[in-house]
C-alpha cells in the first residue's frame, strides 16, 4: 500500500498522494504550507513534476502572495496558504 510521498525540493518539500489509479499534490511547502486546487495526475512522476513547477512560482512570487490565496494564471490554478506553526 502506498501512502505517498514526501520528496525534499530547495528550501522545503513536495508531498503527494495516491487516490485511486492517480495522483494528487497535497501540499508544497515553501515557508509555511500551500495547497492547490484538487487535481488528479495520471502518475506519481507527472504530480511531482507540476508540484515542482508550482514550488518555483510560489518561490518567484512570495512577495505577492497576501496570506490567505490566489490565482496563479500561468498555471492555471488556485494555491492557498495555512501558515506556518510555530
Amino acid at each position: 500500500m502506498n501512502i505517498g510521498i514526501i520528496q525534499p525540493y530547495s528550501n522545503g518539500f513536495l508531498e503527494v498522494v495516491p487516490e485511486s489509479d492517480y495522483w494528487q499534490i497535497a501540499a508544497i511547502h515553501i515557508n509555511g504550507q500551500y495547497c492547490p486546487t484538487p487535481r488528479l495526475y495520471r502518475s506519481e512522476k507527472v504530480a511531482l513534476a507540476k508540484a515542482t513547477q508550482i514550488y518555483d512560482w510560489l518561490a518567484d512570487h512570495e512577495g505577492e502572495i497576501n496570506g490567505g490565496g490566489c490565482y496563479c494564471s500561468e498555471l492555471k490554478l488556485i494555491l492557498w496558504q495555512q501558515a506556518k506553526v510555530s
